[in-house]
């Protein structure tokens, strides 16, 4: 079995390396549907069997994955697009290599108070400030006619939202599954979600420049291989969620896909090229560029050479 946990203080690493791979990959993943595709794979030895050696962790913190990131402790993350971007500050040759999905309801914001939507002035609302999840809340608000003076914005990582809620630490909170259904059970309402902004939340994996440039064959294994995984989840729903279970040490309810629009090669070839509608991923690298530099979060924009598609041909 694949050995995850959501220790804070240390990422627990997969097994041990395979002496008879031709490539090696340490890849940290956010607790996130869209990402499983890697637990299966592992879990199946199938990156094994294509030659490439993954470690896989999953560190149950995001801000310490990507400064892990950063720092070069591990050759690539699976997080939401608007963090990856945030990496440039210190890494702006990364490579934007898949979009594993796009988060069409897996995000939401959540309260107690289910009426509170109307009346969120004054309110403290909590997520991880100076990324995607504070994008989703300025477009709940503007769409509420809301200033965002007019809130309380709290920086909160998504795991500790539901026992903020609870507590009243919180009015209202951003996370993502599994956290929305552990907010629920606590008797949270979901207020608004990443499907009332199609598009605007695209979950991705990312590798290191150095990576991109000295294992180009390496990250096209990869691929290969996620998207067998994928494939393969999509048509064994419930062998792949009891699989998944058993190595993240949830529960199989905790498993789902409901939000959550998974993307296969043809569809990220897609993204990766759009450079005309609002979802291409050219376009929304662009409105978190904006949306960075007015919040005084990024002072270089992210290049356009960060969108790695060559290696989805």
């Amino acid at each position: 079995m694949l050995l995850i946990g959501c220790s804070k203080e240390e990422p627990v690493s997969s097994d041990s390396a395979p002496q008879d791979a031709s490539y090696s990959m340490r890849l940290s993943i956010d607790l996130w549907p869209g990402y499983y595709p890697a637990i299966i794979a592992k879990e199946k030895g199938w990156f094994k069997d294509a030659g490439l050696n993954l470690k896989l962790d999953l560190p149950g913190n995001t801000d310490k994955m990507l400064a892990l990131f950063s720092a070069g402790s591990i050759d690539a993350v699976a997080v939401a697009f608007g963090d990856a971007i945030l990496v440039t500050r210190q890494m702006p040759d990364i490579a934007v290599i898949l979009v594993t999905d796009e988060s069409a309801g897996g995000d939401a914001v959540l309260s107690m108070n289910k009426e509170v939507l109307s009346d969120l002035k004054g309110k403290r609302i909590g997520t991880n400030l100076g990324g995607f999840g504070e994008l989703l809340i300025r477009r709940m608000l503007d769409l509420q006619g809301v200033k965002v003076n007019e809130v309380n914005l709290v920086n909160v990582d998504a795991s500790k939202v539901p026992d903020l809620l609870d507590s009243g630490g919180l009015d209202v909170g951003h996370t993502w599954s599994p956290y929305v259904g552990q907010a629920i059970e606590k008797g949270a309402n979901i207020i608004f979600s990443s499907a009332d902004t199609p598009g605007l939340i695209p979950d991705t994996v990312a590798v290191s420049g150095e990576f991109r440039r000295s294992k180009p064959e390496a990250v096209k294994i990869f691929l290969d291989v996620w998207f067998k995984a994928q494939n393969w989840w999509l048509t064994h729903y419930q062998e792949g969620n009891q699989l998944i279970a058993e190595a993240t040490g949830q529960r199989v309810t905790s498993i789902t896909l409901e939000g959550i629009r998974l993307l296969d090669r043809e569809a990220n070839v897609a993204t990766f090229n759009d450079a005309t509608s609002e979802q291409g991923l050219p376009n929304v690298l662009k409105t978190y560029n904006e949306f960075y530099a007015r919040a005084g979060v990024i002072r270089t924009p992210a290049a356009p050479s960060i969108l790695a598609s060559e290696f989805l041909q």
